[in-house]
Formats: C-alpha cells, structure tokens, sequence
C-alpha cells in the first residue's frame, strides 16, 4: 500500500510530508512490487514514477526494483543498537566524543550547577510535559519564526493527543533535563519494544556552552539501556559527521524513479545534464 500524487503531465510521486524521513510504502520488505502493472493503472500517459526517502529495513524489495531504473544515495541514516550494556556502549564510542561529554558534565558540576533528570511514560504526565516542551521550542529561533510547538497551537495540541494515546499504551516517553530546576532540554519520543524514535528535541539556546541536547541524548541513551525500554533507538535523519560518532550502525537512504521506456531515462539524464550547466 501506498499513496500517490500527480506531480505534473507524465509524472506521478509518492505522496510525502515535508518533514517525512521515511516513505509511506507498507508491505513486506523483500517484495517486488509490480512497478509497471502501477503505472499503467495510473490515469492518463505516466511516464515515470518518482518515490524518495527508502530505507532499506522496510523497502528492499521496491529499491531492488528501481535499482534496474534509477536510484540514488541521498543521505545516511543512524541508529543505536540497545541491546548491550551502557559501559560496553561508551566503550565503543570516539575517544573525541566521550572526553566531550566529560567536559560538559564537568563544567556543570565545576561551576556549581544542579542538574537533574526527568523521564516520563505515564499519561497523566504526558500533556503537562509536552505543554513544557513547547512553551520551551517557542523561547528559541522556531518560535521567532512561528514554527514552534505551543500548548494553544494546532501542533502542540497534536502532539498532546498523539503522545497521550500512545502512553495509554505504554509506548511514550518524554524526557526531560532541569539545571538549578529549570527546564533546559526535552525530548519527545514513542517506541515498542522493536523500536525508539525521537519526535522532536529542543533545548535553551542560551545554554549551547552546556550542550544540553547532547548531554539528554546520554541519558536518553542510558534509559533505554538500563530499561530495555527499546531494541534500537532509530534517529530517522539526514545525520551529520558529529552524529555519526552516536551511532553502532549507519546504513544510507534512497530516492529513486521508475520509467515507463529506458529511452525515457537517458533523456531525463541528458536535460539534467544540460540544466546543470546552464546553471
């Protein structure tokens, strides 16, 4: 299963979020989908079908496929593997990244801070925790630009419902890092027991010299560990070089299209081509 949308005349998408980091294509991983039944099923003369952000944990089966048309690389994907102990986690780490998070917990200590934090799962905590958050995100750059989650906002009200269903399940948590009993970092998060993922993080950006997103991000990693809350803890991003020094496994993410004639693609490479220069 999957959803569509008609892009323009010959060529039809895979319908995706602007904030989507995995497609919306359900079914077995290893299945070969039948991408030529599909286009021609589709109204009208299609030409090509354009579908993005693949992983290959769920969509071998389509990528195999495109892979024989076009396909493409865009970014690389990180998560942690949950499983093992902490110390043996920390053990693997970058000597780089591990004298880093010393040195912001040393400085918090030195200069006489308190810090505690704050981790939860059960519902009636939820929709107060994630008002917090949003309260907090509206204080930064996201707020000045009205992007911020907000208790009174159609976003703040989503996560709210969304995350408090979830806890009635037992697959929310919020996590959160107070310095003097003050809110400094928090994380929004939903998970079974395959899998964690982070919804959204923000922090005080008047404390970037604490690294506090950094320093919940341990601590996120440690509960899920000592709780075995979850298997992995999958990020779902377009990870940076510094990210990549979290991560016990990295494995790229693809977009990809498929066309109705092989003609068809030499002549998409050949004004793509001609479009790059001219630029």
């Amino acid at each position: 299963m999957l959803v569509l949308q008609k892009r323009r005349a010959g060529i039809w998408e895979l319908a995706q979020l602007s904030q989507a980091q995995s497609a919306l294509v359900v079914g077995a991983q290893h299945i070969q989908p039948d991408l030529g039944a599909l286009l021609t099923a589709l109204p009208g003369l299609v030409l090509r079908l354009d579908f993005f952000c693949l992983d290959p944990l769920d969509h071998k089966g389509l990528i195999d496929v495109l892979s024989n048309h076009s396909i493409e690389n865009v970014h690389e994907n990180i998560r942690i593997n949950c499983k093992g102990d902490i110390d043996e986690y920390w053990h693997q780490r970058s000597r780089k990244l591990r004298q880093n998070i010393n040195r912001y917990q040393n400085r918090i200590k030195n200069e006489g801070y308190d810090l505690e934090y704050f981790f939860y799962t059960e519902a009636r905590d939820i929709q107060p925790a994630v008002d917090r958050y949003g309260m907090l995100e509206s204080r930064g750059w996201k707020g000045k630009l009205g992007t911020a989650l907000h208790p009174c906002n159609k976003q703040g009200l989503f996560y709210q419902e969304y995350l408090v269903a979830l806890a009635a399940q037992g697959q929310a948590l919020v996590v959160e890092m107070y310095l003097n009993q003050s809110l400094i970092a928090s994380r929004l998060c939903c998970f079974n027991s395959n899998i964690l993922i982070f919804l959204k993080t923000t922090f005080d950006e008047d404390l970037k010299a604490y690294a506090p997103g950094r320093l919940l991000l341990a601590e996120v990693i440690k509960y899920v560990m000592e709780h075995k809350t979850a298997a992995v803890i999958d990020f779902y991003t377009h990870a940076t070089e510094e990210q990549m020094d979290w991560a016990t496994d990295v494995r790229p993410m693809y977009k990809g299209s498929f066309y109705r004639h092989p003609i068809l693609k030499k002549l998409d490479l050949l004004f793509t081509g001609l479009k790059r220069r001219l630029l």
